[in-house]
């Protein structure tokens, strides 16, 4: 049965799929939320080898439709950016197969000017600020303190770290990988798949597939879409 909040209103079931940090984070999140309610963690059956996680059941991703079905939960799919953004449209693409209906999660520390066109499972940390008039597809992750400035385009699968500072009118392609305390300027285009390294100074559009480093951020090797070590299902 959906569970009740204290003024009697129904709270929304969610399935997060992803038992690494992140979805974790997620899970620690949504616990303090007046909207929600984690019901069950879901992931590959290597990662399920134990019947729970923080206190929720732990569920073979094969089997969480005959527990959970898709008409009666919400998911969240979370991986973290370094599992590689393949692996995350992956894991997002066969939920979306199963039926499931994917939500968005604000968290309400951070600030979301005016209108915005989101599709789904995107995921806002706390304290980051989203500018008026954007654009978000799906399967994106704001960490906390990202400034994302007006007038964005962002496409699908992409991931932007811990306050990282985004101008208005920039475009990051899918599956576009910004980590923690990168900065990119005014109208700049950050290619589908580009890693844009820690720290990093992003002055002019960049490459599609290719990780830049550095201040300027200068384009140092291609970047691939594959799974990089901390990923978890």
């Amino acid at each position: 049965m959906p569970g009740l909040d204290e003024e009697g209103v129904a709270l929304i079931d969610v399935v997060i799929q992803g038992t690494g940090k992140l979805g974790q984070m997620v899970f620690y999140l949504l616990r303090e939320s007046t909207k929600h309610r984690v019901v069950a963690f879901a992931a590959d059956r290597q990662y399920c080898t134990t019947e729970q996680l923080l206190g929720v059941p732990l569920i073979p991703f094969d089997q969480v439709e005959r527990q959970f079905p898709p008409d009666g939960v919400g998911m969240l799919t979370v991986l973290g950016g370094l599992g590689g953004w393949a692996a995350r449209k992956e894991l997002y693409d066969r939920a979306t197969a199963k039926g499931y209906r994917h939500l968005n999660y604000v968290h309400p520390t951070a600030i979301v000017q005016g209108d915005q066109h989101w599709g789904d499972n995107n995921i806002v940390f706390p304290f980051a600020i989203v500018g008026f008039d954007g654009q978000m597809g799906n399967n994106n992750v704001l960490r906390e303190k990202v400034y994302l400035g007006h007038d964005f385009v962002i496409g699908d699968h992409t991931f932007i770290g811990v306050g990282c500072t985004i101008g208005g009118g920039a475009r990051i392609g899918d599956g576009g990988y910004l980590a923690m305390g990168s900065t990119v300027t005014n109208d700049i285009t950050v290619g589908a798949g580009t890693f844009l390294g820690i720290g990093s100074l992003l002055l002019r559009d960049t490459d599609p597939h290719a990780m830049y480093l550095g201040h300027p951020a200068k384009k140092v090797s291609p970047a691939s879409s594959t799974s990089a070590p901390g990923g978890r299902a």
